[in-house]
This record gives C-alpha cells, structure tokens and sequence, in this order.
C-alpha cells in the first residue's frame, strides 16, 4: 500500500515523532491520484522524498524478509512517477519478485493493460473479466460479450478476443468472480437476479461461474467463502465469517440446513475444478481457442502438446432443444496437428464419466441442460 496512510485516530497522534510530514500529502488536488479515497489521506508520489522512502522501504522488506510477491492495492490511484521509479529501483534489482496490481476498474481494459506494457507489473486482477462474466452468466447478455472465433477481420471482439490488442501477457493476469470491493458476492448477486427462493438454480449459475473461470485463460483467484457459495452484500456483509465446518468431511449437516447443504454442492464442485486444472497443463498454459459463440452457447478449446479440453456452455434457461453442431476441422485459426490428434477421438466428460462426445468428420454435436458447463478432455 503507497497511495495513503490509515484513518489517523487519537493513538497515531499522541506519538507525533511517527508523524509523516504534513507536505508529504495531497491537498485540494483533483483527479484520481490527488483525491483522498474513501477519505483515507492521500500521499504525494510526485514528491520526490516520498517516492523515495517507499520506494526504499519496498527494498527493505524483500531483502529483509525474503518475500516473493508483492499485491500493490489501489494502483491507478497512484502517481505515474512513484511506477517509473519503482519499475527501476526495485523491478531493476530484484526481477523474480511477482508484483500483482490493482486497478479497479470494471470495463476499461486499456487503462488496466498499461500497468503491465509501461509499469511492468507481472500480473493485474482483470476485473473487465469478472464484469463480463456476471453480465452473461447471471444477467443473460449476449455470450458473445466473452468471445467469438475470430474467423474475419469483421467480427465485433468480445472481451477474451481484446487480449493481444492491451496486454503483454492475458495468461498472467488473475481472473475472480469477486472480492471485498465489489458490491457483493457472487452467490448473492445471483440471488438478487434470480430470487432468494430459487437456491437451486443459484447453485447451477454459480458452478457455471466457476466452471468457466477455472477453464479460460489467466490464473483464478478465489475470494475466501466462494468455494462454498457464501452469501453477502456489500462490505462489510461481504466480509462476513467463513462457514469452515462446511469443509468437515465428517460433519452430517442438518435437513434443515439448505444453505449447507448448497455450499457443500458449489465446494465439491470447486475441488473438482482444481484437480482437472491441475492435471491438465492445457488449461493452465495451453492455446485457448474459441469454437463457436452466439447468444446462447459459448465452446472453446485449451490445448498443450496433444492434452485437449473442450469447454460447452449453455447459458439459456431451457435445455438445447437439438445438439449444438460444431465444427472444428474447418476452423482455420487451429493447427492441423492439434484436429489429427482429435481425429476419430472420443472425448470424455471430465465432470460427468458417463458421458462421452465423438469428433467425426471434424465436428462435435454436444447437448447440454440449462445454465450447464461441460468439459471434455482428450490426451
């Protein structure tokens, strides 16, 4: 934290030798880096004895601590010239330290991007990501708000499709679905879209939700409670205490207990997505390919050196009244070594064992349920 000190109590100024100089803050200043932010008071990075002193206790903790990342909070509040100085000071020296950005910001990608390309931040949260993600999934926009395949210069890019265009490296940035400074959680977000007494279909959008995050391109980040469907509004309801005897396998959880119950449904599901992440390097580093898109259904492919996982959404109401046809063999932006490595293939339902998918003549025809997620997987 660089851009301001806390609330300054009757404690902080009974020891007036701690005091931080008074020019060292912005006063009456304008703009997002020389206002106070929810009042907190707002350093002065243009001054150069303030640059200076963070930039050196930034040092000092590394070296002293051996940290190997650092979460930099309120970035674009921040003046540019305390970035300049700290990509060569610190960046400059100590080059393996993972600095992690936060620009709130929910749409505006190039604003976000510049830290990575200028101010050489390793990684950013991608919050127009998150945004896209609750627009469609509980908010029924459009899916080709995500993506879409990229087969004419002419088609509209979605969001996924704008990563070459800003960012040095999409795959480094952290994907979420929340965190303690949106306006709520994500299962309730869901509940107030859909209606507090409809906790099964929140479950089904909330599992889709997680499904797609833990499968797309980037690192996924869980805010604590997520991975059981925790429920709150905005601060400090969304910071509420995790429920941990939930995660007691031994614990038999009451009839009554429908909140449980949920959560013990969305935390299994949860784990599920973390093994296949984990054993399937496609997901984590692999191509991502977008296979078809249109309102409704959304499939994409990750691939790494013959591991293949192809990922179909549907985020309509109602179950698809036919299978969806995909065709794969004719999508020019695939290699052909990765559609003869499908060839004749069977994929197998990574969530679902019993359900198989074929790749004949260079296409799938997959069928889902409702608000469902399927990811099959070829090695």
């Amino acid at each position: 934290m660089v851009n301001h000190t806390g609330y300054h109590n009757q404690v902080y100024h009974e020891y007036c030798h701690k005091q931080i100089p008074g020019h060292w803050f912005n006063t009456g200043g304008a703009g997002e880096t020389e206002t106070p932010l929810a009042g907190l008071p707002d350093l002065d990075h243009d001054n150069p004895d303030v640059r200076d002193y963070f930039v050196n206790n930034i040092v000092d903790w590394i070296e002293e601590t051996g940290i190997d990342a650092i979460r930099m909070d309120t970035v674009k509040h921040v003046e540019d010239a305390f970035w300049y100085a700290f990509k060569s000071y610190v960046k400059g020296r100590h080059r393996s330290v993972t600095l992690i950005g936060e620009v709130l910001d929910p749409y505006d990608i190039g604003k976000i991007a510049a830290y990575q390309t200028r101010h050489d931040f390793d990684t950013l949260f991608d919050f127009p990501l998150c945004s896209e993600i609750k627009n469609t999934f509980i908010h029924n926009a459009p899916l080709t708000r995500l993506a879409r395949p990229r087969l004419s210069a002419n088609e509209p890019r979605g969001v996924l499709d704008k990563d070459t265009v800003y960012y040095a490296n999409a795959n480094r940035l952290v994907t979420m679905l929340d965190n303690h400074d949106l306006p709520a959680r994500i299962k309730t977000e869901i509940l107030n879209r859909w209606g507090h007494w409809d906790r099964q279909r929140a479950n089904r959008i909330l599992k889709l939700c997680l499904t797609f995050l833990f499968t797309t391109r980037g690192i996924p980040q869980i805010y604590y409670g997520t991975e059981i469907g925790l429920e709150g509004d905005a601060d400090p309801h969304n910071r509420r205490d995790m429920r941990w005897e939930i995660l007691d396998p031994n614990r038999t959880i009451h009839p009554d207990d429908s909140e449980a119950r949920d959560a013990r449904e969305i935390f299994e599901h949860t784990r599920t997505l973390i093994r296949l992440r984990k054993e399937n390097p496609a997901i984590s580093c692999g191509y991502l390919f977008t296979l078809f898109a249109d309102d409704f259904v959304y499939a994409y492919m990750r691939e790494y050196r013959q591991n293949t996982i192809i990922v179909v959404i549907n985020n309509g109401l109602a179950d698809m009244p036919q299978p969806v046809e995909i065709d794969i063999g004719q999508n020019s932006n695939i290699p052909s070594r990765i559609k003869q490595n499908l060839a004749d293939r069977s994929l197998k339902n990574l969530l679902d064992p019993s359900d198989t998918l074929m790749y004949a003549d260079g296409k799938i025809q997959p069928w889902l349920a409702g608000k469902e997620a399927r990811v099959y997987g070829v090695n």
